[in-house]
């Protein structure tokens, strides 16, 4: 199987939740180059796809199954297409990278009684502080989620992201491979040896 997620975001998804889900592709940029739901969608996960820009949105069209949207994700016509576009209020897994829309969207999709089983949440700490990350957290524990990896980082140090899951859905044995301030590499490794070992 391909991947195609730039820090093997796509990889945690499909390790975790399987060869079957659904995805929300929140600033979904290029249907393929670095892309995080690409190689979900050829696994045959069903899902959205959502970008502020026409030109991202167009070129998804043209090259993606998946339905794709251009809108403001931190609108509330975005819940709107949501409601009119998914059959279930789970969503197994959700890729947010809207810049500075993800709050919002992250927002959107919490308060209208939307849910998901995982999610990597890029925040660009190393960049932005805590202006993404503490609020996100807030929000994400305040409904009950818990990061699974925190603060996940490049080999240079730079903190990126926070994976998050609803530890409803998975195992106590699972949650505890969880941990802080580790590499993509070092996350998706603890999954796929989790999986491994626990089939």
């Amino acid at each position: 199987m391909r991947f195609y997620g730039k820090e093997k975001q796509d990889r945690f998804a499909y390790y975790l939740i399987g060869e079957k889900g659904t995805f929300l592709d929140v600033g979904c940029y290029h249907p393929t180059q670095w892309n995080n739901t690409k190689a979900l969608e050829e696994a045959g996960w069903k899902g959205l796809m959502f970008d502020i820009r026409e030109k991202w949105v167009e070129l998804c069209k043209q090259h993606r199954t998946s339905k794709v949207f251009c809108v403001d994700v931190s609108s509330d016509e975005f819940a709107g297409i949501l409601k009119e576009n998914l059959d279930c209020s789970v969503i197994d897994y959700i890729s947010l990278d809207a810049d500075d829309g993800s709050l919002g969207a992250l927002k959107q999709l919490l308060e209208n009684g939307f849910s998901f089983k995982c999610m990597t949440f890029e925040h660009d700490y190393y960049d932005k502080g805590n202006v993404l990350k503490a609020p996100s957290k807030s929000l994400l524990e305040a409904f009950g989620y818990q990061p699974l990896f925190e603060d996940v980082k490049l080999a240079d140090g730079k903190i990126w992201e926070d994976w998050w899951v609803n530890p409803t859905c998975f195992s106590e044995e699972l949650m505890a491979i969880g941990s802080k301030n580790i590499t993509f590499e070092e996350c998706v490794l603890r999954v796929m040896e989790f999986k491994n070992d626990n089939g």
